[in-house]
């Protein structure tokens, strides 16, 4: 290529696509990544003792994958960011909303710190699953004792890219009326409301009990694992349409059906401890431990005790609607 053709290119900002090879420079060699909760438990003691709600009104600290330590990318996940968030009794933030499809999954809770989505209460109670959706108002507030802490995790990275996140901070004056929480719990039944086009579940909190409680009355895979997704009931898809969440239930000292998908993942040790074949690499978790699951791997599960439970959130659904997911299996 003659130096005036390349000046010419740069004048007319264009460039030559036959120059570039290989990969696309874009594309990362993740390999998975543990945070183990005995790291992260004293840092969330730290930030309460060193930020206060006047300074922090949302006090977060945000998982960083190594894996984009010298890119542009930050966060948990390629498409997704994971937060950990803890309130102390006495403290509240103020409502706010934004177009990141949001959820908190409790990890400390006694029920009497509460988040309240677009006017309806949700007592956070461990192991329960609470939807903050997209453009719906959100604020929350203890009254109780001890901390409650939650992991939070938004599609945020996808949003930003293709830049359609929205702010706004409170008060809200244009609060939906609150529904009861138990409207939509009558299996293979539901109410008729006219009103509910949203593209998200109208249940904002599912509590763990019910996991429980479906695990104990449904079939075993062959690989002796259960799993659940939580769904929107009205339309029997995901529970909002940016992330998509799964519980998973391996068996005891037997590996899951292993399957490889182009969908990224991120994993809460719920209960228990087991470990986790990824690739080549095997990470072993333990209760509250959080790991990640990166595309194009093999992965397959096993639980080390009779109670393990691995919260499962993932891009799935996104990939899947786009028509670009890509899954296979292997006995």
């Amino acid at each position: 290529m003659t130096t005036d053709f390349r000046s010419a290119m740069e004048t007319a900002k264009v460039s030559a696509l036959w120059e570039r090879t290989g990969p696309d420079p874009g594309e990362l060699a993740e390999t998975p990544y543990l945070w183990p909760w005995a790291e992260l438990d004293p840092l969330l003691d730290v930030a309460v003792e060193q930020t206060d709600m006047d300074n922090a009104e949302r006090r977060v600290l945000v998982l960083e994958n190594p894996a984009y330590q010298d890119t542009h990318r930050t966060g948990a996940s390629l498409n997704m960011v994971v937060n950990l968030q803890v309130l102390m009794p006495g403290e509240s933030a103020r409502p706010h909303r934004h177009r990141l499809n949001a959820l908190r999954f409790i990890i400390e809770g006694d029920g009497t710190a509460i988040t309240t989505v677009d006017g309806t209460p949700c007592p956070m109670v461990s192991g329960d699953f609470v939807l903050t959706p997209g453009w719906c108002w959100h604020e929350h507030s203890h009254e109780g004792k001890g901390r409650a802490v939650w992991l939070d995790a938004l599609d945020a990275q996808l949003q930003r890219h293709l830049c359609t996140n929205e702010f706004e901070p409170g008060p809200s004056n244009d609060m939906p009326p609150s529904r009861a929480e138990d409207s939509y719990a009558a299996a293979g039944v539901m109410p008729i409301i006219p009103d509910h086009d949203k593209p998200y579940s109208p249940i904002f909190r599912y509590p763990l009990a019910k996991v429980v409680e479906a695990f104990a009355t449904m079939p075993a895979d062959p690989d002796g694992s259960r799993r659940i997704r939580y769904t929107n009931p009205v339309t029997g898809g995901p529970a909002m349409p940016g992330l998509d969440c799964y519980m998973l239930a391996p068996a005891v000292g037997t590996d899951t059906r292993a399957y490889r998908t182009n969908a990224n993942m991120i994993c809460l040790a719920v209960e228990g401890e087991g470990s986790s074949r990824i690739g080549d690499e095997t990470l072993h978790w333990r209760k509250n431990d959080i790991f990640s699951l990166p595309r194009g791997h093999w992965i397959s599960h096993r639980a080390k005790s009779a109670d393990s439970k691995l919260l499962q959130l993932t891009d799935r659904e996104v990939l899947r609607r786009l028509d670009y997911l890509r899954e296979e299996f292997r006995d």
